[in-house]
């Protein structure tokens, strides 16, 4: 009790508060996030995120390059396809955009880890992360039928040679899905980083302006989480990690 305790002794010195600082950030903590477009030597800038472009895969290359030059470790892609479509083919086709990239970046700078968004949202024509329910415009996504083209997009991923699978579509058991399809196809060692809590917040807006993913009708909110429920967001990251997520 005061006056024998006192927090205010190890803040009298920089060197002191600096040793018993709890958290310190440094570039080894951060991932790049690298937005794939077709196209050569494009760079569109993202309006609401100055700063931030749509790079085509020569210009991603040229990014990549300096990220791992500036002692990041990860870069994370996010893919805009030329064509979009009700099977979010764009998201699982070998020669998708963000497969393309992964190897194009995985051959020039081989050290550089590459994780693969793992969601369909970029590649569906109404921009919601799955197959819908026919005549549905609440954006009621079909749970189980969904996990099958994730699977397909995450082996796909695997294949191209992305390091990492982080899912992010918030679909019930797309861990345990992912983990099948990835270990089926051999890639046992291949981590999964889950988006185990994505809520439906206005705060995504700027991002789905760069990865061209908004809706077309409705909202995600049949699912993704309600910001004001902590409580399930602990529910959702357990099951995550029961499931086999490594992050």
């Amino acid at each position: 009790m005061f006056p024998i305790n006192r927090p205010r002794r190890l803040r009298q010195h920089p060197q002191l508060r600096r040793m018993v600082q709890e958290t310190v950030v440094t570039a080894s903590d951060l991932i790049y996030p690298l937005f794939a477009v077709p196209g050569t030597s494009v760079a569109n800038e993202v309006i609401s995120m100055p700063g931030v472009y749509q790079l085509s895969i020569d210009k991603i290359v040229e990014e990549a390059k300096e990220v791992y030059d500036l002692g990041i470790p990860a870069v994370i892609l996010f893919g805009i396809p030329e064509d979009k479509d009700t099977d979010a083919t764009g998201a699982w086709h070998d020669c998708g955009i963000v497969q393309k990239a992964a190897t194009a970046i995985k051959e020039a700078v081989p050290e550089l880890l590459v994780i693969a968004d793992t969601c369909l949202c970029e590649y569906t024509t109404h921009g919601h992360c799955g197959y819908l329910e026919t005549g549905d415009l609440t954006g009621r996504v079909l749970n189980d039928p969904t996990l099958e083209l994730l699977k397909k997009t995450a082996v796909s991923q695997a294949k191209a040679g992305a390091d990492i699978i982080a899912p992010s579509g918030m679909m019930d058991g797309f861990v345990s899905a992912i983990r099948a399809g990835l270990d089926e196809a051999g890639f046992h060692n291949i981590p999964i980083l889950s988006y185990a809590a994505k809520y439906a917040s206005a705060y995504y807006g700027p991002f789905r302006d760069a990865a061209d993913s908004s809706p077309s009708f409705g909202d995600r909110r049949t699912y993704q989480m309600d910001p004001a429920n902590g409580t399930e967001a602990i529910k959702e990251i357990e099951l995550d990690i029961a499931e086999g997520a490594d992050m």
